[in-house]
């Protein structure tokens, strides 16, 4: 998967999320897409119910973590 479709996949999570909680009654929400796509994928367990969106969420937080590690070096 590339890493795009990661994303894209991890966002369209967040939206269908964030959404859904709306319509429940509760937000309005300051984060991003990405942001409750992640929070979705962990608070709702989904790990290993979606072949790709386990590896899509992989994908992301490896993405993200390699984003901060490089960060801490460069300060």
């Amino acid at each position: 998967m590339k890493i795009e479709n990661a994303y894209a996949m991890i966002r369209k999570l967040g939206d269908i999320s964030a959404k859904e909680l709306l319509r429940r009654g509760h937000g309005p929400f300051d984060s991003t897409p990405l942001v409750h796509g992640l929070a979705a994928y962990s608070n709702l367990g989904l790990e290993g119910e979606d072949a790709q969106l386990d590896t899509a969420y992989d994908l992301v937080m490896t993405d993200m973590m390699e984003a901060v590690r490089g960060e801490w070096k460069a300060s």
